[in-house]
């Protein structure tokens, strides 16, 4: 009995040990597969290479390596506008409306265009001749000059055009508009009765004697 039982451990010893030998083999050539595999290939023929091509390796790191291509970033053309050519009018026609009102309160003289005296193409004529713009020096030759407009086209340094006198298709008086708003259109002029005085077109009078409108710049 003691004989057989040293016989089996002996036994169970030489099977363990056999088992550990199988999986270190078994291990080693995993690993060796593995390294194989990862080391590159040197194709030295177009056959090699075809053939490499061929294979799912090649497929497999074609895959790998393959990098979208990135959108290109959009191109916006942005027009440069030169800011002296918008601002320069704007400008222009704020300076010879601040000189225009600079006159408020000078009493009328027909044929006047000075502090001691003011008619309305004086007035006119003072405004944008202050501005380096040389304009006629009566309403109806201010009139001709101008581009005609339409009364919802005015704007802020056009000029507006009356017939106050008997004759009612006659301009005898201009003014220079300085503000138009949803509201209003006011402008500035030299009157008989009070001079030179800001006056706005929804004044019964005015609105009754108007005739056309014009612009110069």
């Amino acid at each position: 009995m003691p004989c057989n039982s040293s016989l089996s451990r002996k036994r169970n010893t030489i099977s363990l040990q056999y088992t550990h030998k199988l999986i270190w083999a078994l291990l080693i050539a995993v690993f060796s597969a593995s390294c194989a595999s990862k080391k590159p290939r040197v194709i030295t023929t177009k056959a090699e290479a075809r053939e490499y091509r061929a294979s799912p390796t090649a497929a497999t790191i074609e895959t790998n390596s393959f990098v979208p291509e990135q959108p290109e970033e959009e191109s916006i053309e942005v027009e440069m506008v030169n800011s002296d050519e918008v601002v320069e009018p704007l400008l222009a026609i704020d300076a010879a409306i601040a000189h225009a009102r600079a006159y408020e309160g000078v009493r009328y003289r027909y044929g006047g265009s000075s502090r001691t005296g003011m008619d309305c193409s004086g007035l006119v004529h003072l405004a944008f001749d202050h501005i380096g713009q040389q304009v006629p020096r009566n309403s109806r030759s201010l009139f001709d000059a101008s581009t005609p407009i339409d009364l919802e086209q005015v704007d802020k340094g056009d000029l507006m055009f009356f017939a106050t006198g008997r004759d009612r298709k006659k301009i005898n008086h201009v003014a220079l508009v300085i503000e138009v708003t949803p509201a209003e259109i006011r402008f500035i002029h030299a009157t008989v009765s009070s001079g030179v005085i800001v006056s706005s077109f929804n004044e019964p009078y005015w609105l009754g004697k108007y005739l056309s409108a014009g612009r110069l710049l």
